[in-house]
């Protein structure tokens, strides 16, 4: 379980977990020493493969939907938001306050021309060998080495994602479930995976219910006791983030944040076409009867 995925129930003592099953492959490698040459052909890619191409891939198509692609990214998002997302993160992706607005320029720049890059980069690097390497001076990078199969799911079977309910009293699970589906797989009446790669937060209320969100589009209530799904709808996007309830004007709702990509196959596989759609994001309200 991770990305703060978890509600408690302070007045029963019970504990609420999203989880995900979701493997990794983390490799250590050497990270490339600088070029030996400052020439301005090669900066934007020397910048590049420092600070995004170990997460990203030198193909720019990373590994969706975990750590999306940046294939034609210049025309999904204007330079500014680029920059804001380089300065500030987002999702799994750290802030690169270290970054200049001209080392940021450049690499957007390479974004624009990957293929302009010199092909000679390799021969002004230095080859580098762990075996004469200065260990003690050396450092390392390392990506997040998600492991998907071809249809961009994950490669172990499913449930990917599930909820469970823990009795902080006796340190007994009470009930545990899948959460979410894959939309291709459950139109072939395949039920029951869990969605792929929540990064979500569920909310308990005072009432006994559950809501939370999925990447299937998927906003849900459900029975705090038993799991048990008491009411769900669809939107126009996957979801993220923990839903939030208030009260205004004597009437209580809900609101999720649908602003995600969701996590369809074709959605989630590198290079795919429907990868670089744009995502309709939005904040959506629901009231409470």
């Amino acid at each position: 379980a991770n990305f703060g995925g978890s509600a408690v129930d302070p007045k029963h003592g019970y504990l609420y977990v999203v989880s995900k099953d979701l493997p990794a492959m983390l490799k250590l490698s050497l990270a490339d020493p600088p070029s030996k040459t400052d020439s301005p052909q090669l900066r934007p890619l020397s910048l590049y493969q420092a600070n995004c191409g170990r997460c990203h891939l030198d193909n720019l198509q990373g590994a969706p939907p975990a750590i999306p692609s940046l294939v034609g990214l210049r025309r999904r998002l204007s330079d500014n938001q680029i920059r804001t997302i380089v300065a500030d993160g987002k999702g799994l992706m750290p802030p690169f306050a270290k970054l200049t607005s001209e080392e940021i320029d450049l690499i957007l720049s390479y974004l624009a021309n990957p293929t302009g890059a010199s092909a000679d980069a390799s021969a002004n690097r230095i080859p580098v060998n762990a075996g004469s390497a200065d260990l003690t001076a050396a450092h390392y990078k390392s990506g997040f080495g998600f492991m998907f199969a071809n249809s961009g799911l994950s490669v172990i079977a499913p449930p990917w994602t599930t909820l469970t309910a823990y009795d902080l009293n006796s340190g007994e699970i009470r009930w545990k479930i899948p959460l979410g589906e894959v939309p291709e797989l459950a139109a072939r009446g395949i039920n029951d995976t869990g969605s792929h790669f929540p990064k979500v937060n569920p909310v308990v209320t005072a009432g006994g219910l559950i809501f939370t969100g999925t990447r299937d589009r998927k906003v849900r209530a459900l029975d705090s006791a038993t799991g048990t799904v008491l009411w769900e709808a669809t939107v126009d996007a996957a979801l993220e983030g923990m839903p939030a309830v208030y009260e205004q004007a004597g009437r209580q709702y809900v609101v999720f944040c649908a602003a995600a990509r969701a996590s369809t196959q074709a959605k989630a596989t590198p290079g795919h076409p429907a990868s670089a759609d744009r995502i309709p994001g939005a904040y959506v309200a629901f009231a409470l009867e």
